[in-house]
């Protein structure tokens, strides 16, 4: 099959895991020698990438802005040119919500091209400040009466998501639930003792955070979480993994150094490089992602992936992820509290989480790419078969 991939970002922008979704099934379907082509956005946050080229056997192709409002609120040049412009067997975008796939969904139409929508959650359920709210739910309306009606297949990632979806214009027989998963080789062996030398993390227990350095993913709350850590076990290291999103890091750590984290709070960037993301999890006792919403976390399903205990909040289409008491931990957002007390309980007791983590990778092998793909592979040939 010929395929188009459309999505606001791709390498080397690796911004979040819609992103990194896309690359890994990507990447996978063009092992199974289908022809993959990625249609992305040619900047992010100033910087720029090259035209076109080829990563991994993915065809990439980069186009303009001609808008940049937003993350969520971009307008690309030549976009319905480019996906008409070659005979797709089908065309994939993602976000119901984003202008591009909008005119992806519209592009398919006019070729006669089935279209698969996927879903990673839901915007109006994320909580922001009113200010934000309003233009986000005006512009979810409008554009989601484009693409929901409209698409071949709808596939979203938990089933709370369903029935939101259909309020805004889904039509329920189209809607499947399908999973977000891992790599396959995320279930290898990686050096966390080696991590720790190399971004020098002296001491022990670790409890890493890895995801996008905004306030709506909750960061901070595992910072004010540190105390009643360190309490327990005053030698924990707190070690925060992701990208920068508007300054936020600095804000962070001055936070840390407000609750006397000193040098016991590390924080490294984004890291976009498999084996060293992964050998992050490797080196931790404990995962925390105290986030305020999530569709479906693939960093919960890595740190699973290397048998580490999981402590999150109950949000979104994370209790399709874990279950509390098994692979892990659930507790309610911003419950500082309940954060700080979970982690205490794991790393207490050895083995609760090794049972954690061992129940946590045993989970993760039905989320493989490798299984995933195929899944995705049926359905492309459900919706060309239908077409």
């Amino acid at each position: 099959m010929k395929i188009a991939q459309v999505n606001v970002y791709f390498q080397p922008f690796m911004v979040g895991g819609a992103e990194w979704y896309v690359y890994n099934i990507s990447r996978e379907l063009v092992r199974r020698g289908h022809e993959v082509h990625v249609f992305t956005s040619a900047s992010y946050d100033e910087k720029k990438a090259p035209e076109s080229e080829t990563i991994d056997g993915i065809f990439v192709h980069r186009l303009p802005l001609s808008l940049d409002w937003s993350y969520r609120m971009k307008v690309w040049k030549g976009l319905r040119e480019a996906l008409l412009a070659q005979r797709f067997d089908i065309i994939h975008t993602y976000d119901y919500a984003q202008p591009h796939s909008a005119v992806a969904i519209k592009a398919g139409s006019e070729s006669k091209t089935p279209t698969v929508l996927t879903v990673f959650d839901v915007h109006s359920m994320i909580p922001r400040v009113w200010y934000k709210q309003i233009p986000m739910k005006v512009m979810e309306g409008y554009v989601a009466g484009k693409t929901l009606p409209s698409a071949s297949i709808v596939l979203v990632r938990a089933p709370n998501l369903v029935e939101p979806l259909i309020d805004l214009g889904g039509v329920p027989d189209r809607i499947r639930v399908t999973s977000s998963g891992v790599r396959d080789e995320s279930l290898g062996n990686f050096d966390g003792e080696d991590f720790r030398r190399r971004y020098s993390i002296a001491g022990s227990p670790v409890v890493l955070y890895l995801g996008r350095l905004n306030p709506l993913k909750g960061p901070q709350y595992l910072i004010e979480a540190a105390p009643r850590i360190v309490k327990e076990f005053p030698e924990a290291q707190f070690v925060f993994v992701g990208p920068d999103q508007s300054g936020y890091s600095e804000a962070l750590k001055s936070h840390a150094a407000e609750m006397n984290l000193g040098s016991r709070a590390h924080f490294l960037g984004p890291i976009y490089d498999f084996a060293d993301k992964m050998a992050a999890y490797a080196s931790c006792d404990v995962f925390a992602l105290p986030t305020s919403y999530e569709g479906t976390s693939q960093s919960i399903f890595e740190a699973m992936a290397q048998g580490r205990p999981v402590v999150a909040t109950g949000v979104g289409g994370v209790p399709y992820q874990l279950t509390d008491g098994v692979e892990g931990r659930l507790v309610p957002y911003a419950d500082v509290e309940a954060l700080g007390g979970a982690i205490v309980q794991i790393l207490g007791d050895r083995e609760l989480s090794m049972e954690m983590g061992r129940r946590g990778r045993e989970r993760v092998m039905s989320q493989r790419y490798s299984v995933l793909t195929s899944e995705l592979e049926r359905i492309y040939e459900e919706v060309h078969v239908r077409n």
